[in-house]
């Protein structure tokens, strides 16, 4: 109905407008919203609470704190909202266009996989398939992408499914980034140009486009493209430098990821030999006081 994209487009321009406010504007705004929230909830607590139908009361007290808690924390998200610039034309880096699949119909892949083979830019494409699926073999050989599936190292051993999935990709590519894309996010073709610039800054790890849906009513009424998460929350983000990656349609530095895995190796690597020491320590102790009691008081004294 026409009504239903009209609301759609209110949800997208408001989003939009939020993004795109003068920062000193935004910031009163968020001032003034959280001092009128602050007077109306003493006003409550101490004028409109009822003693004859406390439960009643209470909850409801609670739920509006909540809801208080909930808007400051989303205006501190916002108070630092980053509107990025164009970036600039990226050099010459490879890239890995990784499509993670597992048992979805082959004929929703092979639309992914042309969309993702069509992208301006070189690239390599990869269908990433878990489930050992011969059609989607063919299928990847008819599109001219290429096609990976578990190394039998992995036999036997917790898979991490889409993570494991990624992981065993990432050990048989090369790409500098790496764009992920589920099974059916069909990415445009200036999608590359338009992101690969941001990493000309070394600290730039990811860049996380947004979606949009192309089975939902024109106008997306029910804000399903989530305008409001993929603008102004996620630009608030990353003005506070914690941008996340969604699981899809982003770019990664592979660098980046492999020093996280790296850090995270060495922290567990070393949480181990500590755990072994202390271990041996008592197992030491523990022989000393056996063969000499003596030796086991000296050992205690150390």
């Amino acid at each position: 109905p026409p009504f239903l994209g009209a609301l759609g487009g209110v949800l997208r321009d408001r989003a939009a407008v939020f993004s795109q406010l003068n920062p000193l504007l935004l910031r009163s705004l968020i001032v003034v919203n959280l001092a009128l929230l602050v007077s109306y909830l003493l006003w409550r607590g101490a004028f409109t609470l009822s003693a004859a139908a406390w439960p009643l009361s209470i909850a409801l007290f609670g739920a509006e704190l909540y809801s208080f808690v909930d808007t400051s924390l989303f205006c501190l998200g916002v108070w630092r909202i980053r509107e990025r610039e164009k970036p600039p034309p990226a050099g010459d880096v490879s890239v890995d266009v990784l499509i993670t699949c597992y048992n979805e119909p082959v004929e929703l892949v092979r639309a992914t996989a042309r969309a993702a083979r069509g992208m301006r830019r070189p690239h390599l494409t990869f269908i990433l398939d878990d489930g050992n699926n011969p059609e989607m073999e063919a299928m990847a050989a008819e599109e001219g992408v290429r096609y990976l599936r578990r190394d039998p190292a992995w036999h036997g051993k917790n898979r991490h499914a889409k993570a494991g999935n990624l992981i065993n990709a990432l050990h048989r590519t090369q790409g500098e980034f790496i764009l992920v894309l589920d099974a059916d996010h069909k990415p445009r073709p200036e999608l590359l140009e338009r992101t690969l610039g941001y990493f000309e800054d070394p600290l730039v790890a990811l860049v996380q486009t947004p979606q949009w849906f192309s089975n939902i009513p024109p106008g997306d009424p029910f804000g399903v493209d989530a305008p409001l998460f993929y603008g102004p929350i996620m630009q608030g983000k990353d003005g506070w430098n914690a941008a996340f990656f969604c699981g899809s349609n982003a770019i990664l530095r592979r660098d980046a990821l492999m020093r996280v895995g790296l850090a995270d190796y060495a922290r567990d690597t070393e949480a181990r030999v500590r755990g072994a020491l202390r271990g041996s320590e008592a197992s030491l102790r523990a022989a000393a006081s056996t063969l000499n009691p003596d030796a086991a008081a000296a050992w205690a004294a150390l």
